[in-house]
């Protein structure tokens, strides 16, 4: 019998009752006994064309470049908004400010830099230049910077501080540079601001080594003197400079706003966009929240939202919580984006006491939930395999390893996309991490995960795209197996990982309702129960 009718012949085994755990090593047997019975003792050689292995699957456009799949690999950033502002009680500055008042006698950019780099975060970025127009640098191009403070007797530079530590840290080092400068004289005067700020940047991009991400946004304040910025001219001199580096705005041209401060994705997030759509400083937020499906571009999102209620440091205020933090992460980093969140230094120059204790509770919710992958133990199987299960660069193996650049890919030309988890015993979970080979494109549309009850196949939950990363959490559950359902893809789904946990601090309710409804749980769309017949169902 040729391989692929023995596949469909075992594909098509029907089921009525339970899978025992010794099930699938009783299939992998008959299906040993049966290929040598049915291969002749003098078979033919294979051609040279079929013993070559089967190739990968073509990659679907848009792709990520090369930093830009860095960038999303980072999962986290740490933000510093610090400036005079940090003096004055106020978030968006005068630009009239005398510099005297900017003296942090405690400045230790070290301290910024362990506290990103022991919650996990891979990169740090500073406003360098915030709308106030003072730098934290000594440009050569105004006087209103800590060159004129009374800062280490105006010798100072912060940035080149931060940069050092973020280096020997191995932390990615990224700057903001507000487009506009409210002390600048030469704001409003088209040719000679853009120079200006051409000149900034180029200080900035070629004095502090490698810098991973250049911060741009379109804010303005209403009122304010009339001005175009020559975004295209800023952006080659960026990428000239520091290839390495992504820029972020509303429009990219490498990641994307996400259109709100609260951190928050759209349920359904593409990486994909169309950059033409957008114009910087005019934010479609459900466009930019949601990604397009149909876009041409790459240029994933990235989710800002601060610790405290303001951007900049006020006594007053006090940090979110953990298990707040923890609830932002999995409707950012969770859905597909990288988490940019705004931790700013007090007055004395430090990261307060208050905002590292509650970075450090995150961290530990997160190593709780994140340590024990109840995957790593499961018997994984799929519908079908590229190049057929002897193929094992596609298997459904893969899912189980860490990473993305290992992958299942289905056979070509199928009708069903699935994944199937043993986990040899019952157990309990509430939560799943699903990864696609974003290096390959972003392809599926909508999946839904299911549990075998009672013989019966059940929906857990439903959910839309996925991308680097999705994290869905639902009311506890309880089953021995579970399979992963693709139901609608741009191309051949690619699947490189499927975690399942068990999130103690999230989950209030024990157990799905048994009405027959859609509801919505901690953002993830819950389809309450539907019973599938399990006896139509193949669960090899």
């Amino acid at each position: 019998m040729e391989m692929n009718s023995l596949q469909s012949t075992i594909k098509n085994i029907k089921f009525k009752e339970p899978i025992s755990q010794n099930t699938h090593l009783i299939h992998l047997t008959l299906f040993l006994s049966f290929l040598s019975l049915s291969t002749p003792s003098s078979a033919t050689p294979p051609s040279s064309s079929s013993s070559f292995p089967k190739p990968p699957p073509l990659p679907i456009l848009p792709l990520p470049s090369a930093s830009q799949l860095s960038w999303q690999l980072g999962d986290m950033a740490l933000f510093l908004h610090f400036g005079t502002n940090t003096f004055t009680d106020s978030e968006w500055g005068t630009g009239h400010i005398d510099p005297s008042i900017f003296n942090p006698t405690k400045l230790d950019a070290h301290q910024w830099v362990r506290v990103a780099k022991d919650a996990g975060f891979s990169r740090i970025i500073i406003t360098v230049k915030h709308h106030d127009g003072f730098c934290l640098w000594p440009s050569a191009y105004t006087d209103y910077s800590v060159r004129s403070s009374p800062w280490k007797n105006g010798t100072g530079d912060i940035l080149s501080e931060l940069a050092t530590a973020a280096r020997e840290a191995g932390i990615g080092l990224g700057v903001y540079l507000s487009p506009w400068d409210r002390h600048e004289a030469s704001y409003g005067k088209t040719m000679e601001y853009n120079e200006f700020y051409m000149g900034q940047m180029t200080e900035l991009l070629t004095r502090y080594g490698e810098i991973k991400e250049v911060w741009l946004d379109g804010a303005k304040g209403e009122g304010e003197k009339d001005m175009e910025y020559f975004f295209d001219c800023w952006f080659s001199l960026i990428h000239q400079l520091q290839p390495g580096a992504v820029i972020f705005s509303d429009a990219g041209p490498d990641t994307r706003w996400v259109g709100d401060e609260a951190g928050v994705a759209g349920f359904t997030c593409w990486s994909l966009f169309n950059r033409s759509s957008v114009t910087i400083g005019h934010t479609d937020a459900k466009y930019s929240s949601g990604g397009d499906p149909q876009g041409h571009d790459w240029v994933p999102a990235e989710c800002d939202v601060s610790i405290r209620p303001g951007w900049f440091w006020h006594a007053s205020e006090l940090p979110k919580s953990a298990l707040t933090l923890l609830d932002i992460y999995y409707k950012s980093v969770g859905r597909n984006c990288l988490w940019l969140l705004n931790v700013p230094p007090n007055s004395s120059g430090l990261i307060s006491d208050e905002d590292v204790q509650v970075l450090q509770e995150f961290t530990e919710l997160r190593r709780t939930i994140f340590s024990h992958n109840l995957a790593m133990v499961a018997v994984s199987t799929a519908s079908s395999t590229r190049g057929g299960i002897v193929e094992s660069r596609f298997a459904p193996s893969n899912i189980l390893e860490e990473g993305i650049f290992h992958y299942w890919a289905p056979e070509e030309d199928q009708s069903d996309w699935v994944i199937y988890l043993d986990f040899g015993a019952p157990v309990s979970f509430n939560m799943i991490q699903i990864q696609e080979p974003i290096h390959m494109g972003q392809r599926v549309i909508e999946f839904h995960l299911e549990i075998l009850t009672e013989g019966l196949w059940q929906t857990v939950v439903y959910g839309t795209t996925i991308g680097y990363r999705r994290l869905m959490r639902f009311p506890t559950v309880e089953s021995q197996w579970l399979r992963l359902v693709i139901d609608k893809s741009r191309a051949d789904p690619l699947i490189s990982n499927l975690g399942i946990y068990l999130d103690p601090f999230s989950i209030l309710n024990d157990a799905p309702s048994n009405a027959s409804s859609t509801s919505y749980f901690n953002g993830s769309r819950v389809i309450q129960p539907t019973v599938h017949n399990h006896s139509s169902s193949t669960a090899i």
